[in-house]
C-alpha cells in the first residue's frame, strides 16, 4: 500500500496537502500578524483571497490570470472554513516530507 501525499510526483520543495504555511492577516490599528494554516489542497485558479487576508472581507476576488492556489484552514481559530490563497503569498514552515524522513 502506498502512502497518500496529496499529489503525484510533487517535488519536496513544493507546497501541497499536509504542509503548514504562514499567511499574513490584516489587523486594524496595529501591525499585521502571521497566522499558521494547514494546506488541504492545491490547484490553479483565478479566484482567491488577497493577502494580507482581511477577517471582515472573506470573499474570493476574481483576478485576470490563472495562478497556483492553495486551499487552507486556519489552525486553532476556525478549522471549519476553507480559504483559497495564492501559493506565492504564503511561507512554508513545515513540510509533510519532514515527518516522512524521520
Amino acid at each position: 500500500m502506498t502512502e497518500f501525499t496529496g499529489g503525484i510526483n510533487i517535488p519536496k520543495d513544493d507546497i501541497d496537502f499536509g504542509d503548514y504555511v504562514l499567511i499574513e492577516q490584516k489587523r486594524y490599528g496595529v501591525p499585521n500578524e502571521m497566522f499558521q494554516f494547514k494546506v488541504v489542497g492545491s490547484y490553479q485558479s483565478n479566484a482567491y483571497r488577497d493577502v494580507p487576508m482581511d477577517g471582515v472581507d472573506r470573499d474570493k476576488k476574481w483576478h485576470p490570470h490563472v495562478v497556483d492556489v492553495l486551499n487552507v484552514i486556519c489552525c486553532g481559530i476556525d478549522e471549519t472554513e476553507v480559504d483559497t490563497v495564492r501559493k506565492a503569498d504564503v511561507r512554508l514552515i513545515k513540510s509533510r516530507h519532514e515527518e516522512a524522513e524521520k
